[in-house]
């Protein structure tokens, strides 16, 4: 894009199917809340739960300290106001507030509703604090347009987090919902059903006045919804530029995606004093929330979604397909974290690469020109700390969170390479993912602690137990160097040249890789 800049911040939020082998949780209950759009006062909106069946004396209520994919503490709770706890009978129970997201209930066994008030997170986008903050995984509310991301609106009590959520919203019949979860709609009244509080979070909804356009690809349709303050309508224009996108993803993941409906919601905010483009993009398992702070130039506009989705869309098979414990089982105030971000962004972002050049949608010299950039964006983070520490602790490396999209991608690149080579071409990273999917899959996460050893099992050569050891679990720098020369692709300070007198083993390995 000419004359601008596109900032991203991409990061992912997983909700999973009921798992086997998943801890206790307690499901007695039924969530039945409920809020009014008509009647927003003062950016608030009044909330009401109903619920009962509680069999202990004290329970929690909660909101998110921090949800999947954001790496310190966003304090949903921070939010909410005037919040009472009640019996049948309307008798106030009493409650203490432990922190600013945790409420403890005394007399539980007799609650049977909760009301507060939560403030919108923000109108329009502040432009000098854009980076460091998470407006993608916050709520907006106007009269126009209401951006719902459910962990700012909607709490849950604590061990019952796998109970069933039900959400009533009254709305002005100019507004049309947009979402991914399951609903029953009517001109006045939505009814939003989730299975748990991960399903809940993991689907934003967008209410505006109706601008969506369906894209239909081989077992899924893709809704794209927008709403522009600008008042224009762009969900044509945006979905007819990332349909060709979408349709080379789902060949490049073989045809078979593990979801069957898919949804893009863009939020488009009309900046007039500067040509800066901002984006951030929130994935989801089965949705991705994009907000745009930009000039009204469609065709920037077009091409920062394009660049969101290309990286985003690849999320249904990670961590949506294949996920571990940590993410699928998440404590919302007491996270604990996987080893795996090479996996779930690293290699997200290697398909995202890849994927152009294997579906011979770009040159060699383009796909040389990509690999570069990510080498020398890379050089700008602390590339000592192994993989794995820094997914463990990746809260307290936030300022170095952005390199798993530098040297995560170049990590599958060396294991992708090396897994052909060992397979005389015929099994890479493609393979290997499609394996874990058909193992694992949504409704089955993996041990953490094991991933790797399930990984030689399944492609079967213990060399690659190795690689694990010195690049993902070790501090050894990446092999960049040695593995590129193996197909034909020569790398000296950074820059990569073409080797023109390939031998046939070059030829050969380059071929399975590339297809060129």
């Amino acid at each position: 894009m000419k004359n601008s800049i596109l900032c991203f911040i991409i990061v992912i939020i997983t909700g999973c199917a009921s798992l086997k082998n998943k801890p206790s949780y307690q499901t007695e209950i039924t969530y039945k809340y409920s809020i009014n759009l008509n009647n927003l006062k003062n950016n608030q909106l009044s909330v009401q739960l109903n619920v009962n069946g509680f069999k202990d004396d004290t329970v929690q209520f909660c909101f998110p300290k921090i949800i999947p994919g954001i790496y310190s503490a966003a304090d949903y709770g921070k939010s909410v106001e005037k919040i009472s706890f009640k019996d049948k009978q309307g008798n106030l129970l009493l409650n203490k507030r432990i922190d600013v997201n945790r409420w403890e209930i005394y007399g539980s066994k007799k609650l049977t509703g909760v009301s507060y008030t939560v403030n919108g997170n923000w109108e329009e986008f502040n432009h000098s604090k854009w980076t460091g903050e998470y407006y993608m995984t916050e709520s907006s509310f106007k009269d126009s347009c209401f951006v719902i991301n459910h962990n700012t609106i909607f709490g849950y009590f604590k061990k019952f987090e796998k109970s069933p959520f039900e959400i009533q919203v009254s709305k002005p019949g100019y507004l049309y919902a947009a979402t991914s979860l399951k609903s029953s709609m009517t001109p006045l009244k939505d009814v939003f059903y989730a299975r748990s509080y991960n399903q809940l979070i993991d689907n934003p909804v967008l209410y505006a006045i109706p601008d969506t356009t369906n894209i239909t690809l081989p077992g899924i349709n893709v809704q794209v919804a927008c709403y522009s303050n600008s008042g224009k309508p762009m969900s044509k224009e945006i979905a007819n530029y990332i349909r060709p996108l979408l349709i080379n993803q789902s060949k490049y993941l073989g045809g078979k995606l593990p979801v069957s409906r898919y949804t893009f919601i863009i939020y488009h905010n009309e900046r007039k004093d500067s040509k800066k483009v901002m984006t951030q993009g929130l994935e989801h398992a089965n949705s991705t929330l994009i907000l745009l702070n930009a000039p009204l130039d469609m065709a920037a506009l077009k091409e920062s979604v394009y660049g969101t989705a290309s990286h985003e869309f690849f999320h249904i098979i990670m961590p949506l397909g294949i996920h571990s414990y940590e993410i699928a089982d998440y404590d919302f105030n007491d996270p604990k974290f996987s080893r795996h971000l090479w996996l779930y962004e690293g290699m997200t972002e290697y398909f995202t690469i890849h994927m152009p050049i294997k579906n011979k949608l770009i040159s060699l010299d383009d796909f040389i020109e990509v690999i570069e950039n990510k080498y020398k964006a890379m050089q700008k983070y602390n590339n000592d700390i192994s993989l794995v520490d820094f997914s463990l602790n990746s809260m307290k490396l936030d300022d170095q969170y952005l390199n798993i999209y530098q040297k995560g991608p170049l990590l599958n690149l060396c294991l992708d390479i090396r897994l052909r080579e060992l397979s005389d071409g015929k099994f890479g990273a493609q393979d290997l993912v499609f394996a874990l999917l058909k193992k694992y899959g949504p409704d089955k996460a993996f041990k953490d602690d094991q991933l790797f050893d399930e990984i030689v099992k399944i492609c079967g050569y213990p060399e690659i137990g190795g690689f694990f050891e010195r690049y993902v679990k070790g501090h050894e720098a990446l092999p960049l160097e040695e593995t590129l020369k193996k197909v034909g692709l020569n790398m000296k300070d950074g820059k990569i040249t073409k080797n023109e007198n390939l031998t046939d083993e070059q030829k050969k390995l380059r071929y399975a890789w590339i297809n060129q």
